[in-house]
């Protein structure tokens, strides 16, 4: 692995020594300036490869090329940078909607709430199954307490062909954050059984033979037993009920279980 490293760091610098030679030969062509800004940002040389863009609009600007320099300036985390960049782009090309989720990116980094919101606005409108805007909204609506906005957006989301686990995930944390705890873990009872990953963990916890959990505290159904006969359940005591009921294969009641503790612990 360490010499495939060495040989592709060679690799590159090579082919940057190269550009550039034909850069002193060729000063004034674009296309050049633009590859060595690649090959630079392909080695994370950010800020050289900001000057080769920037290089590259002296010759004649363009939309993509004031996008990639916001890009990197977002690598940075110099997010101001990356908007005054984003914004040249736009001028260039409103069309193009990658710049306005970018710069709502940056906006909402920097806490300009209503900046970011009327950016991810912009690419839905002309993009309604955006999945990264429609996320982006979402969060942004719960960071400033609209959870039930937030919540109709992750529903859009879902009923899109493109929705994913992390989408899931992500509703199932709005919904526990916003006390509504069942819907969190049915939420994850869904994810459970429609991810293929989490199918085959399900799967395989179910195929394990109950008599292998024994030992000699009893089987896994006598210690389900004693610790629901609790009256008061600590969070230990349902972190252990949620395990318990895992490994007997029942993964609907260890969500249950999990929820719980948690809600407990979060109290």
């Amino acid at each position: 692995m360490l010499n495939r490293a060495v040989k592709n760091a060679d690799l590159n610098y090579s082919k940057l020594n190269h550009i550039v030679e034909i850069i002193k030969e060729n000063p004034t062509k674009r296309k050049l300036y633009i590859q060595l800004a690649i090959e630079l940002t392909k080695m994370n040389r950010l800020d050289q490869a900001i000057k080769a863009f920037n290089k590259a609009n002296l010759l004649g600007e363009d939309y993509i090329t004031f996008y990639n320099i916001g890009s990197l300036y977002y690598k940075k985390n110099d997010f101001k940078n990356a908007i005054l960049a984003l914004e040249k782009s736009k001028q260039l090309n409103n069309k193009f909607y990658m710049t306005s989720l970018l710069t709502g990116l940056c906006y909402g980094r920097l806490n300009n709430f209503k900046a970011a919101e009327s950016n991810f606005i912009n690419v839905i409108a002309n993009e309604p199954e955006n999945i990264t805007a429609l996320t982006a909204l979402a969060i942004l609506y719960f960071n400033q307490g609209r959870t039930n906005d937030s919540l109709k957006i992750l529903g859009k989301i879902s009923n899109t062909k493109e929705k994913s686990d992390s989408i899931q995930k992500i509703k199932s944390e709005i919904l526990f954050n916003s006390g509504k705890i069942t819907e969190s873990a049915n939420e994850i009872k869904n994810f459970k059984n429609t991810s293929v990953k989490f199918k085959g963990f399900n799967d395989y916890i179910k195929s394990i033979p109950v008599s292998i959990l024994t030992d000699k505290y009893g089987t896994i159904e006598e210690k389900i037993f004693k610790l629901e006969s609790h009256p008061s359940k600590t969070s230990d005591d349902l972190i252990s009920l949620s395990l318990c009921c895992l490994f007997s294969g029942d993964t609907d009641s260890a969500i249950d279980y999990l929820f719980e503790a948690r809600e407990k612990i979060a109290i």
